[in-house]
């Protein structure tokens, strides 16, 4: 997934836990206003708690299908070859899930997982996973054509800079 589709989710998620949290206060202090016998508390302050609440828990609803929408999208597309990537960064997590920037040689464990972020020529980030031998081939600030299919990074193939 690019990073802007995971910056819209986040932000789904965020705005929706803050609006259901608000809904959740104001329908707290609309209730405790109307308590009294002499209150003039409208009914639409009232009405404001539950619809805050409903619409939040639908924001966040929709942010995490979008996300599991995006996924899955990601991981059924097809074989794309991307010219002129820029690797931004590459990092590994052990067994452990400790995450490693370098001395990924030493990992031979099968539960270890290598990923490269590249930089698209039109300005998006996209994060794949790799094989091991194809992270140790790759350093950071190369660029070259890539070729992945879904979320894994099958080949890049680096030009030399002019």
């Amino acid at each position: 997934m690019n990073a802007r589709k995971e910056n819209q989710i986040a932000w789904m998620l965020v705005l929706g836990g803050a609006l259901a949290f608000l809904g959740l206060i104001v329908l707290i202090l609309a209730f405790l206003s109307s308590m009294s016998l002499r209150s003039k508390t409208p009914p639409i302050v009232i009405a404001l708690g539950p619809i805050m609440i409903i619409g939040g828990i639908a924001l966040a609803g929709w942010g995490v299908f979008y996300g599991h929408l995006s996924n899955r999208k990601a991981d059924k597309a097809g074989t794309r070859f991307i010219p002129d990537c820029y690797i931004v960064g590459r990092f590994a997590y052990n067994e452990n899930k400790d995450m490693m920037f370098s001395d990924f040689e030493e990992l031979d464990s099968p539960k270890d997982k290598f990923y490269v972020r590249l930089k698209t020529a039109d300005g998006r980030d996209e994060e794949f996973e790799c094989s091991r031998d194809l992270i140790v081939q790759v350093g950071e600030g190369m660029i070259g054509d890539a070729q992945a299919k879904g979320r894994w990074l099958g080949s890049f193939v680096a030009k030399p800079r002019a």
